[in-house]
């Protein structure tokens, strides 16, 4: 499931509401006391004054930013840590993933302060109309380094997000990078052929048959059936000894199972690995 999926959805409903006002004319005065016209009213009430910014702390790595609505009280509050590659890659490289990281991050504020405000001023005038509380919307986005091998770094960056309703929602975001020149690894980059994905689903439903324990979180009945359909090529791992598959919230389980891992070790599948994926991992592990 996408992050902004509900989000876009929403702005685009919010771009068919506007407002009119009706035009009214001045009554013409007496002959014997001539007055000034009045001035003609705009068929549009005035434009909202825009939305207060307060961003708050200057470390590059982490930013915490407070959107006020008119009156002062917030409407959205984020805070983002960014991931810290210092140490870990060699100066180009380093340039290269910090170059996406600040495009991402842009495309990101562009949503908190464009569309995700939008909707928040809407649900607090939904809730004022209905006489309900408004709590503001929330971003909270961490990461962690998952795998920092000879070869490949991994990054997992966890989105939780509060937009209104009964609960928040929680996407997890995979990002695996090559050292020699920072670029992003595609899944299939890694295999021989065209056929990996019936390799790793037919690892991972084994691995839910056999593997997971009784107290697991619960699946959906149909769960074989959504393994397939919400399988998202972005959404992996590469880690020491596996590939890490990862779905999330409401993919293959409901809500309160969160979303889901599953580990496809190299060993089980060598035979669908490119030569040059099995030399790198292998020969580059530390």
């Amino acid at each position: 499931m996408s992050m902004l999926r509900t989000f876009l959805i929403t702005g685009s409903a919010l771009m068919l509401l506007c407002a009119c006002g009706n035009q009214k004319e001045t009554p013409a005065a007496p002959a014997a006391e001539i007055l000034p016209a009045a001035p003609k009213q705009e068929e549009q009430q005035p434009a909202e004054p825009p939305a207060e910014t307060v961003v708050d702390g200057g470390d590059t790595r982490e930013e915490a930013t407070i959107i006020k609505d008119t009156d002062g009280l917030p409407l959205v509050s984020t805070y983002v840590t960014r991931p810290d590659v210092t140490g870990l890659v060699e100066s180009a490289a380093k340039k290269a993933i910090e170059r996406y990281y600040d495009d991402l991050y842009r495309q990101e504020q562009e949503w908190w302060t464009d569309g995700l405000v939008d909707f928040a001023r809407e649900n607090k005038k939904a809730a004022a109309d209905y006489g309900g509380d408004f709590l503001p919307f929330t971003v909270t986005e961490t990461n962690e380094i998952v795998y920092d091998g000879k070869a490949f770094l991994s990054i997992r960056r966890d989105l939780e997000t509060y937009t209104g309703g009964a609960h928040g929602s929680h996407a997890v975001s995979c990002d695996n990078f090559r050292k020699s020149d920072g670029s992003l690894v595609k899944l299939s980059e890694l295999f021989r052929d065209g056929s990996y994905q019936d390799v790793l689903l037919e690892h991972v439903a084994a691995y839910i048959r056999n593997s997971l324990p009784e107290n697991a979180p619960a699946l959906y009945d149909n769960w074989e059936d959504t393994l397939k359909s919400t399988f998202d090529e972005n959404h992996f791992f590469i880690d020491r000894e596996a590939l890490t598959i990862v779905y999330q919230e409401y993919d293959i389980a409901p809500y309160t199972s969160g979303a889901q891992f599953f580990p496809v070790a190299y060993a089980d599948i060598s035979n669908e690995l490119s030569e040059s994926f099995l030399r790198d991992i292998y020969g580059g592990k530390e």
